[in-house]
Formats: structure tokens, C-alpha cells, sequence
């Protein structure tokens, strides 16, 4: 515990120096553990889906032939459970033993045994593994299981080591560096074995470790399961030389590697979650804590749930003072704020008595503005009077518009009786009656007619509106060529349809039958026109409306 405090003192000494800059390498790295970890339940879903299929096919060996199958199977299905489930793991164990006492093959035996060390020496029953070890025999056992074996008694004396002592020199380290010779003597030169050995040798200085153990980590023939573990010990490693920050990177890198690989058998998260709650990060401490408490319980291993419920002791309780603190500060502010409102209430009773005086003052204001009021009342029946002249204009204005509208709207009505009655002398004509009329009688006056109507049209219109052409253009584009069809300074057949809008005549019948088109041809033309124009449809014929009749 002294070392782990002294390791989170210098945690916050880090932060402190890099300004608790949120995007350093560290803090980036625990926002990739917390991602993780809230996942986890996915990670730890699939990897039961995993051991379901290995049991399926586990389920399939039945014939005392394929016993050598079965065990494989078994194995198989133990290191799914290895570091995932404890019990499980030693369910599965035993069961290897038993079948491979059954086969009396030394081999397999020796793979059963160090399943049984292993999963005592995770449950924290060492006395349980160094019995087992001592009940080993490996005479005709292959040199791979042996290597196998003998990095896990390595392993073994280490973590006792590390279980009963601070220090690198009791018996249990001599044990694991006795151990390490003997699998150096047997494991290929260069191997992996061979460098995990070289580890625990009494020569190695820090660098040394770190670089080697820095190497075991990008070996390809490493799992990236077991990487977890290295990752943890490189973390280790870097917090005893003093590189805090890149110590602790290790340590979350391990915890993530295994959240994925639903590794439980784990200490990385517990060893953050001090770190943090010496640091003052007690919310993201709470939440490693109880992910490493759930691991433990999981995995059934009883002496880190003792190690992990004094931490969660530690840090419920800061958690309990600062929800007290939070309390008093809020008691604080609530007295500050009744303070406050005493003083708000003695304002308003001041500003009362200032609302007072000033009525007061008001009233003989008022009294003198009497006099300034009736001359006002003079000037106010003046603007009465000018009101209403405005409106009587307004009213002659809209009398005009609507009679001219009117007279032009009879004018067709006019027309177009004319023209029935020029239809109707045409067809007794085909009857051989009163042949002069016939002859007399042409259509194309009718339409002379017409056209001398639309041009005297154009004339009181623009005289009305004498720049309706003008503000009719700015409602296109500049380059808008069909406005330029202009014969005469008349107003071309679009314009004709807007300016009897102007006029009030909005009924396209009405329009239609005043310039001779069908009502298609009035909602082409409108259409056509509000399509071109720069303002939005539903504004074109507003605009229109908007169009005066002096500039």
C-alpha cells in the first residue's frame, strides 16, 4: 500500500506539471479504457458464445478412440476458462486429469497438472500449487510441456514473492530465479520462453527488464491475451524508474487488453482506481473499482476481492465526505441566497418610497402639462381633419382604380356581343339571307377593333401609371429579353394581364375574356412570369400591387 500511495502521488504530480492538459497521452488513454469498459458486457458475451461452441464440439468425441481429441477438447475448453471463470476452469482441469490418467499418457498428465497449478495459484491458494508442483513428475515428458511447466512454477514463486514481500530477495525469489536457469536450459535460444526467463535472472537492471519485456510484447508467437499480463508488469516496471505517466499508460493499456480478451484473473484496473483516488478522480476511481470488484467476483478469487474491498472502502468513503462537502457548500449558498433576498426586500421597500416621491413629483408635473395638453388637442383635431382627407383621397384613388377596371371590363363584355352579333349575321348568310351583310361584315374589323381597344388600354393605363414599365422590369433579371417586346411603348400581352391585376381585376375569367385568351393562356403567361422573375411566386403579384402610380 505504501508503494501504490507513493505511486499516486506521483500520478498527481504528473498531472500537475502537464497542467491537467486533457489531451495527453495518458488522459487519451484512459478515455480508450473507459470506451472499452462500457462495453464489456459485449467483450464477455462473445467469449461465452466462444466456450459454447467449444463444449458443442467437446460433446461430439465419444469413442475410447478418440480419447487424444477429447483431451485437446478439454484443454481447449479449460484455457477458454482459464482466466474468464475460475471454478469452471477447475472443473475442466480435473477432468483432463482424470482423463488423462485414464489414457496413462505422462504428457497429457503434465498438461493437466499445470492447469490444476494454475488455477490455484488464480484463487490465490498458493499453498494448493507449490503441493501440486511438489507432486510433479516430468521424467519422459516432451521439452515443449516442460518449458510450459516451468515458466508457470516461475510465475508461481514470483507471485508468491511478491504476495508475502516488498523485496526481490526472499526465498520464493530465489525459488522463481532457480527456476528461471532451469528453463533457460531447456527453452530454445531466442525463444520466448528464453526471454521470459532472462527476466527473473539476478543481472538484469531496469533497462534491461523494460527492453526485454518491451520486446516479449511485439513478438508474434506472444497471445495477445498473455500480452495483458507483460503490459502490466512494463508498468510496473516504469513506475519503480520514475516515468509515471508512460507506467500508468501500461497499466490501462493492460486493463483494456483484458476487458477484450474477457480476461477476469486481473489487477491493472484495481491498481488504476488507487492511482485515480489519490489523485482526487473519485468518480472514474468508484467506477474501476467496482468493474475490478464484479472481475474478482466473477472469477472467484477471493484474496483480490480482500485486496480490492479495502480500496472500495477508501473510496466510498472520500466519495461519502465529498457529497457532504457539497451539502455544506449548498447550506452556505442557501443562507447567502436568503441574505440576498432580506436585501432584495429592503431595496424593493426603498424603491417604493422613491416610486412614491416621484408620483408626487408626477402629479404636479401633469398639472402644468395641462395646458400644454389642450393646445395639443387643437393640432390633434387638425391631424383629424388631414386623417380624414387622407382617407377620402384614399377611397377616390380605389373608386378610380375599380372604375377603370370596370369600364374596361364592360368594353369586353361590349365586344364580345359584338362579335356574337357579327357570328350570328354570318351564319343567316349561309341561309341565303340578306347576302349585303354578308358580304359587308369581316371578322378582321372585330379584331381591328380589339386592337384599337387593348392600345387605348395601354394609354390610360400608362398615363395612370406612368412607370409601371419601369418598376415592372425591376421584378426580372436585367438580362430578361422577352420585357424588351415592346411595340410602340404599349404594354406587350404579360404586361396587359399585370396591369389589369393592378387594376383589382384578379379573376383570370375576367382577364381572359378583356384580352380575347383563354383562361390556359392567362395562367401560362402568369406562370411564365413568375417563373422568370427574381422574387418568390408567392410574392410576384403582392409586388404588383405595390407598383405606384407616381414614383
Amino acid at each position: 500500500m505504501k508503494y501504490l500511495l507513493i505511486i499516486a502521488i506521483l500520478f498527481t504530480l504528473v498531472l500537475d506539471a502537464s497542467g491537467s492538459d486533457t489531451n495527453s497521452a495518458l488522459e487519451n488513454k484512459l478515455r480508450e479504457l473507459d470506451h472499452v469498459m462500457e462495453r464489456r458486457d459485449t467483450y464477455y458475451m462473445l467469449h461465452e458464445h466462444e466456450i459454447d461452441s467449444l463444449k458443442n464440439i467437446y460433446s461430439r468425441f465419444a469413442t475410447a478412440e478418440q480419447s487424444f481429441q477429447k483431451f485437446n477438447s478439454l484443454h481447449n475448453i479449460f484455457m477458454a476458462y482459464r482466466s474468464y471463470q475460475n471454478d469452471s476452469a477447475r472443473v475442466y482441469a480435473d477432468k483432463e486429469k482424470k482423463l488423462a490418467d485414464l489414457i496413462g499418457d505422462k504428457n497429457l498428465s503434465s498438461i493437466a497438472q499445470c492447469d490444476n497449478i494454475f488455477t490455484s495459484m488464480s484463487r490465490g491458494d498458493f499453498t494448493g500449487a507449490v503441493e501440486s508442483h511438489g507432486r510433479t513428475n516430468l521424467v519422459g515428458v516432451n521439452d515443449s510441456i516442460k518449458v510450459e511447466y516451468y515458466m508457470l512454477i516461475v510465475r508461481l514463486y514470483s507471485d508468491l514473492s511478491n504476495f508475502t514481500s516488498d523485496r526481490w530477495e526472499d526465498r520464493y525469489a530465489q525459488l522463481s530465479k532457480a527456476y528461471s536457469d532451469t528453463l533457460l536450459s531447456i527453452a530454445t535460444s531466442g525463444s520466448y520462453a528464453a526471454q521470459f526467463a532472462l527476466n527473473f535472472r539476478n543481472d538484469r537492471n531496469q533497462n534491461e527488464l523494460i527492453n526485454t519485456y518491451t520486446a516479449i510484447i511485439n513478438r508474434d508467437d506472444v497471445p495477445t491475451s498473455v500480452k495483458g499480463m507483460y503490459y502490466s508488469i512494463l508498468g510496473d516496471l516504469y513506475l519503480r524508474d520514475d516515468n509515471t505517466e508512460q507506467g500508468l499508460i501500461m497499466k490501462a493499456q493492460s486493463a483494456i487488453i483484458d476487458i477484450k480478451c474477457a480476461i477476469r484473473e486481473t489487477t491493472s484496473k484495481g491498481f488504476l482506481a488507487e492511482a485515480l483516488y489519490a489523485c482526487g478522480d473519485l468518480e472514474r476511481a468508484a467506477k474501476y473499482i467496482h468493474v475490478a470488484l464484479e472481475d474478482a467476483e466473477s472469477y472467484n478469487a477471493p484474496h483480490r476481492k480482500s485486496e480490492i474491498g479495502k480500496t472500495i472502502s477508501q473510496i466510498e468513503k472520500s466519495r461519502y465526505s465529498s457529497v457532504n462537502s457539497e451539502r455544506q457548500m449548498l447550506w452556505i449558498i442557501l443562507v447567502i441566497s436568503l441574505l440576498f433576498a432580506v436585501a432584495v426586500s429592503w431595496n424593493v421597500v426603498y424603491i417604493r418610497r422613491q416610486n412614491r416621491r416621484l408620483r408626487e413629483s408626477k402629479s404636479v408635473i401633469e398639472e402644468q402639462n395641462a395646458q400644454i395638453a389642450q393646445s395639443n388637442m387643437q393640432l390633434s383635431d387638425l391631424n383629424g381633419q388631414l386623417k380624414a382627407l387622407n382617407s377620402q383621397l384614399r377611397e377616390s384613388i380605389k373608386i378610380k382604380d375599380e372604375y377603370i377596371g370596370y369600364g374596361f371590363y364592360l368594353n369586353s363584355q361590349y365586344i364580345e356581343k359584338m362579335e356574337g352579333l357579327y357570328k350570328f349575321i354570318n351564319i343567316k348568310t349561309k341561309f341565303g339571307q340578306v347576302d349585303d351583310i354578308r358580304n359587308s361584315l369581316k371578322l378582321s374589323d372585330i379584331k381591328a377593333e380589339k386592337d384599337k381597344l387593348l392600345k387605348e388600354f395601354d394609354l390610360i393605363f400608362l398615363r395612370l401609371f406612368p412607370s409601371f414599365i419601369e418598376q415592372y422590369k425591376e421584378l426580372f433579371p436585367a438580362d430578361d429579353t422577352t420585357l424588351n417586346e415592346l411595340d410602340g411603348g404599349y404594354l406587350t400581352p404579360e404586361m396587359r394581364i399585370f396591369a389589369l391585376i393592378r387594376l383589382g381585376i384578379t379573376d383570370n375569367n375576367n382577364i381572359a375574356q378583356f384580352l380575347n385568351y383563354s383562361v390556359n393562356t392567362i395562367n401560362t403567361y402568369k406562370t411564365k412570369a413568375k417563373k422568370r422573375s427574381i422574387v418568390h411566386n408567392d410574392e410576384f403579384e403582392s409586388r404588383i400591387m405595390k407598383i405606384r402610380s407616381i414614383r
